[in-house]
């Protein structure tokens, strides 16, 4: 289910990490919580990406930019060392924090959980999951 490519893997974990969970069919319903799920649409600008033990941040010149539209998203981060990768596709929420994303540009699945914590400028978007076996975790500021 998950691909591997050398050069494309810190770079695809990346474009997992920019907030695209889904919850795996070995997740039950009660860790994707309950009631209505949060709005997710709006722009948000990078503040950290993690992937394995590796974290890096704006202040360490990482930049990135996601947009969330009804049910589409497009993406596009890059960090220094590693370079840069753009992403898009579609986007299910299910209960109130797992995401699936379905990439139109060939990115291998991400699957994880989210954290939400307003709806206005300068709310904190939180992700945290895996893709191709990678952990991989990412925060961005709505804009």
């Amino acid at each position: 289910m998950h691909r591997h490519t050398s050069f494309v893997v810190p770079a695809l974990a990346l474009s997992a990490g920019l907030a695209f969970a889904a919850c795996e069919s070995s997740t039950s319903s009660n860790s994707c919580g309950s009631g209505t799920a949060p709005s997710l649409v709006g722009t948000y600008a990078l503040v950290s990406y993690t992937i394995g033990l590796t974290t890096v941040t704006t202040a360490d010149g990482a930049t990135g930019q996601l947009r969330f539209h009804a049910s589409t998203y497009g993406a596009s981060i890059t960090v220094p060392l590693t370079g840069s990768i753009a992403d898009s596709g579609s986007y299910t929420v299910t209960g109130s924090k797992c995401i699936s994303q379905n990439s139109l540009t060939g990115q291998p699945q991400f699957s994880g959980t989210f954290t939400l914590s307003g709806t206005t400028t300068g709310a904190v978007f939180t992700v945290s999951g895996s893709a191709a076996g990678q952990v991989v975790a990412s925060v961005w500021t709505k804009q």
